[in-house]
């Protein structure tokens, strides 16, 4: 192990505060809804931070880093037009908004109020089947980073009895995470979540530092533009040579995005948590400066990896992570872990145990919020509409603490047996699909269209759950498929030389077959929907607006002063002055760095093409100096709001009264079916 006892101290120092917090917590549980959604007392900063550290995970950051060694910053350029997208809509509320109005404990709920309880409790299944399955294959991924980093011995022996060492590591994660789930539900996860989002946010800056401190910008340079002709790693402009990471990837990826948009149910606790709808609309906001700490962070972390695996400076290093990658017999997994390899041998002591920590808090929390997520949809979504007789309130508990434990040992089981056949993040989408590739437009649809119908539902989560297991199926066992399909086929014909052209991998990746898969779940919902429709649904009445509308404490009508801007950004009476200022700088800063992408684009069109060096400072500037400029300001600037909002949500769950109810069942009246 190459950890030293700062490394060790720094690491579980922080963890054994965080866990004893959440023992703290656990006297603030006392109902269904204190489980499922803290009982809706949470405030923007407490939300934004703890959503915002579950983007820390390892899973996250090795896929990251799995895509960087491939594409190095040429994906950035291109990434700038998704950004903007998903700003908007987080300016705009679009679909957190709404979906905070119907005042669903659950993501399915939802569903249930919309189309119907059949709907609910097949999407639910989905939700449960897909997400257990994509969350089964991290526990693994995050225990074998931990491994490869710390240098630790690929087994463990004790007497006559071996065991991998990622998997016993993989069960103490695991049992961490579970507890915060367990302790307090949606309060322990969401507040341990925000402490380890503060204290990781310092440890970023110090990470920063380190490597701005030891690799030059000259190193960097000469890493970065050492790529082929027409394969540069700098380069927005020479992507189209890739196979994987290409224009279609980016076109793809940002279609994919704007589809699966909230639609994922293992967030929903935090959806559901905001006091107000307008403070779950503020927590995105402000989404966008918190996140100025991840990019920093993963950006350089992503620099420092590449440079010391390719430039001659480092060759020590390099020799290091190549003796390590000769250990490990999957290719692919020999991608996954070279980066984080090369982190762990580069690293000094200190700083390496600010980044194991950031790491460890963020699979933490992402895990936790999983487990709750997935949990608490098997019983609310999937066991509760078939029940006929409502669970007491302790009762409910009791089995929502059960299905999260039960997740927990699937997910461990499934990602000890799983093995990876392509890229991560191919396999994240893919396997996403079975539920996601039918979800866009019935969510969306559900949300913002009147004539939208159960049957069109059905459709579209039916076609794209099939399409979904179909193509995991194809792609987990192409090769004896591939095999069997070329024999079956005429000599000489277009389906045998398909197949004997791709006798390893199917020739579309998890991107093609989700945007397939999607595109054709979709475009069924439309289509039935115009078919079935007979009567508009009454959007009204489950938004509860107009005289539908319910008092709610937290919210203060004030009248607001309309023009061109606050119409454009939908600025409403919701808005205090310094929200307003905050959305108003966003969008400023935002609509500023992608019109210099449209200046920079315009001129490569119509004057010339820029150069690696240009390219490469273009990157540094907007992807790293100015994002941790931004995160040193935004650390500070959330840590006093996450303060804030605690005292807040203390209060506040002290004082509030519980109704037993209030346990995410639709009552008969709730919605017109």
């Amino acid at each position: 192990m190459n950890l030293s006892i700062y490394d060790i101290l720094i690491i579980f120092v922080p963890l054994a505060f965080v866990l004893g917090i959440s023992v703290y917590l656990k006297r603030y549980m006392h109902s269904v809804a204190d489980f499922l959604a803290a009982n809706r007392c949470a405030g923007r900063y407490l939300i934004c931070t703890a959503l915002a550290e579950t983007g820390s995970s390892v899973m996250l950051l090795i896929t990251a880093l799995e895509v960087f060694s491939r594409t190095g910053f040429s994906l950035n350029f291109w990434n700038t037009s998704r950004d903007i997208i998903f700003f908007f809509i987080a300016i705009f509320g679009l679909v957190v908004y709404r979906f905070r109005e119907t005042r669903a404990l659950t993501f399915h709920q939802f569903f249930e109020m919309r189309y119907s309880r059949g709907l609910r409790v097949f999407a639910s299944f989905l939700a449960v089947f897909s997400g257990i399955l994509n969350f089964g294959v991290q526990p693994a991924v995050g225990a074998r980073f931990f491994v490869y980093f710390c240098n630790l011995p690929n087994t463990v022996t004790i007497g006559s009895f071996s065991m991998p060492t990622f998997v016993i590591i993989m069960l103490v994660l695991m049992a961490i995470s579970l507890y915060f789930a367990l302790s307090g539900g949606q309060i322990s996860v969401m507040i341990t979540d925000c402490i380890e989002g503060v204290i990781s946010g310092f440890f970023y800056i110090v990470v920063a530092i380190f490597i701005i401190g030891t690799i030059s910008v000259t190193q960097m340079r000469e890493a970065l533009t050492s790529g082929a002709p027409g394969a540069s790693f700098v380069d927005p402009f020479e992507i189209s040579g890739r196979s994987d990471f290409n224009g279609i990837y980016i076109l793809l990826s940002i279609g994919m995005s704007l589809y699966y948009y909230r639609g994922t149910a293992w967030q929903q606790g935090f959806a559901a948590a905001a006091k107000t709808a307008h403070e779950g609309r503020m927590a995105q906001i402000l989404g966008n400066w918190r996140g100025y700490c991840y990019i920093a962070m993963s950006v350089l972390i992503s620099i420092a990896a590449f440079t010391v695996l390719h430039h001659a400076d480092f060759s020590k290093e390099q020799a290091m992570v190549q003796a390590g990658l000769d250990t490990i017999d999957y290719p692919q997994l020999r991608t996954q872990m070279s980066m984080p390899m090369a982190l762990g041998a580069f690293l000094a002591p200190g700083v390496k145990g600010c980044l194991l920590a950031i790491l460890l808090f963020g699979l933490l929390a992402a895990q936790g919020v999983q487990l709750h997520g997935h949990g608490s949809t098997i019983l609310q979504d999937v066991i509760m509409p078939m029940r006929k007789k409502p669970f007491a309130p302790k009762e409910h508990v009791r089995w929502l603490r059960i299905t999260v434990f039960c997740v927990a040992a699937f997910a461990c089981t499934f990602s000890i047996l799983f093995k990876p056949v392509d890229y991560l993040v191919m396999i994240v989408a893919l396997i996403g699909a079975i539920y996601l590739g039918g979800i866009g437009f019935v969510v969306w649809g559900g949300l913002y269209w009147k004539r939208g119908t159960n049957a069109g539902a059905w459709t579209a989560m039916s076609i794209g759950a099939g399409l979904g297991v179909f193509f995991n199926i194809m792609q987990q066992f192409w090769k004896p498929l591939a095999k069997w399909a070329a024999g079956m086929a005429q000599p000489g014909g277009t389906i045998a030389e398909f197949f004997a052209a791709n006798p390893e991998h199917c020739p579309l990746n998890g991107i093609h077959l989700s945007a397939i898969t999607a595109a054709v779940a979709g475009s069924s919902y439309i289509i039935v929907s115009l078919i079935t429709c007979r009567h508009p649904f009454n959007l009204e009445k489950m938004l509860h607006r107009g005289k539908y509308k319910l008092e709610e404490p937290n919210v203060v009508e004030k009248p607001v002063r309309k023009n061109w801007l606050t119409k454009l950004l939908n600025i409403d009476e919701n808005f205090t002055r310094g929200d307003k200022a905050i959305t108003i700088g966003v969008v400023g800063w935002t609509l500023g760095l992608n019109l210099l992408a449209v200046g920079i684009l315009l001129w490569t069109l119509f004057v010339g093409r820029l150069s690696e060096d240009w390219w490469f400072n273009y990157a540094m500037i907007t992807s790293v100096w100015i994002s941790f400029v931004l995160a040193i300001f935004t650390t500070l600037w959330f840590t006093v709001g996450v303060w804030k909002d605690l005292r807040s949500l203390f209060r506040q769950l002290k004082l509030a009264k519980r109704v037993d109810t209030d346990d995410g069942t639709v009552m008969k009246d709730d919605a017109d079916k």
